[in-house]
């Protein structure tokens, strides 16, 4: 299934959860079940969980929040949403709806792993990014969550600064060659390198850039030398 397809029907299947998830006990059972049904239908067309392999500088730009925050307590919920009860320690990007969003220290996620439900271990320290529905902060499976002791530090360079500047510029992941003064790629068998190193900014001459970085030079190189020698 396309991908942004698959991006709508979450979207959507959020939206539902959360008039599910507001219903009061005035709310009649049929309701309940009908709207159960138009979820798991919803799904079902989406077949399983599936995200895209993007850049942690395009999660930080398409994002509406990026935190550094602490796991404390997991709620679980009912059939839809778990609650992360977070201290965040920073906040690197967040829109002005996300910024009252994260007030509450609250992260939901689908209680499911087959709707892109996302599993954090309390105690442990994150990098989440995430969106805004209806004033709450949401995360799933295709947002970047990643454990913070394991962030490189050409990424948090990144979170910190430059991935904001890079913004106006695309990355695509596993391309070999782009027409595109606004693109940078990553090629098929270098990937991770420029994942963990690469940060992708307009020069002088205002075309994107993967700008220099010795980790990422010494990563480029033994991936080179280990291509040669299989």
């Amino acid at each position: 299934m396309n991908i942004i397809h698959h991006r709508y029907i979450l979207k959507a299947n959020l939206k539902v959860f959360n008039v599910f998830s507001r219903s009061t006990s005035k709310g009649s059972m049929l309701t309940r079940l009908l709207t159960l049904a138009l979820v798991a239908g919803s799904w079902h067309a989406a077949d399983a969980c599936t995200c895209s392999l993007d850049h942690p500088q395009t999660h930080f730009c398409n994002s509406d929040f990026v935190i550094v925050g602490r796991v404390q307590k997991i709620f679980r919920g009912g059939d839809f949403y778990h609650s992360y009860k977070v201290k965040i320690r920073n906040i690197f990007k967040a829109t002005p709806k996300a910024a009252l969003a994260l007030k509450a220290g609250r992260l939901l996620t689908p209680s499911h792993d087959s709707l892109c439900g996302v599993t954090l271990q309390p105690r442990e320290t994150y990098v989440i990014t995430g969106h805004v529905v209806q004033l709450q902060a949401h995360i799933q499976l295709c947002s970047y969550v990643n454990k913070w002791r394991e962030v490189t530090p050409r990424q948090r360079k990144g979170f910190r600064l430059l991935y904001k500047q890079g913004c106006t510029c695309k990355v695509h992941m596993n391309r070999r060659s782009t027409k595109s003064p606004n693109t940078c790629v990553t090629g098929r068998v270098a990937t991770e390198c420029y994942e963990r190193h690469g940060i992708c900014l307009h020069d002088r001459e205002r075309r994107c850039r993967w700008t220099r970085a010795p980790a990422l030079t010494r990563c480029l190189q033994k991936q080179h030398f280990n291509s040669t020698m299989t």
